[in-house]
């Protein structure tokens, strides 16, 4: 994947809201499965929705929510006999904020590749969701003007911040809030890293692109995450490195360029480091998933 295909953190302020009987007229190949530029938010309002994600069908009951990131490989379903709403948005419609930024890069719901989150409110308020969705809906075919996108923005936030905090809370004990500074700087290179991990693996590329040091770099990615940068760096880079070799069709040599490594035998080093496999045994155990 080049940086021309990041489009989530390329596009600005994309959001739309729809029943999933017309999402056939907003994209092709709804089943095929693949990384899509936008999150996902999906509510089932009708019969049991179906979704695959990572070549697993996943059932979301009625009246819960589905939530997608655009780090996953998912595709839509054919032939569900219910209806269901389906929201999707872009980065830059979202991180509106430094806070905004923070939230939306570092929210499980999204980014927790371990685990897929279905969520249900507190108290039964399907019918409530369901009128906000056709609220929303027709909401956005409306001029855009700052007051319409900040109901807009605060009804899709309320969502997540209640669907987060059901699902594991709204803090983590080692995340660092009190330097608006590092979080600030912590933004900024999370979104360069998304688009230039595979060309730009040293901290000069993104200290010089910050206007920092290398130095202050890594002092505000340790304040915030806990880990330094070049270890983000590095978890950037085996995470696509899995999903590549799950679900692409490149050889591992492609794979391995693709991730910037001038030698094959370098980034078999690094993966079986980090995952306990050889990229050719992880890639047919994938395989070999997919196929049951």
């Amino acid at each position: 994947m080049n940086i021309s295909e990041r489009i989530d953190f390329i596009t600005k302020n994309h959001i739309h809201v729809c029943r999933s009987s017309t999402l056939k007229s907003h994209f092709r190949d709804l089943t095929t499965l693949r990384r899509w530029p936008y999150f996902f938010v999906l509510f089932s309002t009708g019969n049991e929705l179906l979704h695959c994600i990572e070549n697993e069908r996943v059932h979301v009951p009625l009246g819960h929510f589905l939530f997608v990131g655009p780090d996953r490989y998912h595709s839509f379903i054919d032939g569900q006999d219910g209806d269901f709403w389906v929201l999707y948005f872009d980065y830059g419609f979202y991180a509106r904020t430094p806070n905004d930024a923070y939230f939306i890069q570092n929210n499980p719901l999204f980014f927790d590749l371990d685990k897929i989150y279905i969520s249900k409110p507190a108290i039964d308020i399907s019918e409530y969701v369901a009128l906000q969705m056709e609220f929303l809906e027709k909401l956005i075919t409306k001029i855009q003007t700052p007051l319409v996108i900040d109901i807009i923005h605060n009804a899709v936030q309320a969502i997540l911040l209640r669907s987060t905090f059901l699902s594991q809370g709204l803090q983590n004990p080692e995340v660092q809030y009190n330097n608006i500074e590092d979080r600030k700087i912590a933004n900024q290179f999370r979104e360069l890293l998304h688009i230039h991990y595979q060309q730009e693996k040293k901290l000069d590329y993104y200290a010089n692109a910050l206007k920092t040091t290398p130095r202050r770099l890594n002092q505000a990615i340790t304040n915030i995450y806990g880990r330094s940068a070049k270890q983000l760096v590095t978890e950037k880079i085996f995470e696509e490195s899995k999903s590549l070799l799950a679900h692409s069709f490149l050889t591992i040599k492609e794979i391995s360029y693709s991730m910037g490594f001038t030698e094959e035998n370098n980034f078999s080093a690094f993966f079986t480091k980090h995952s306990g496999y050889s990229p050719k045994k992880y890639k047919n155990l994938q395989l070999n998933i997919s196929a049951v």
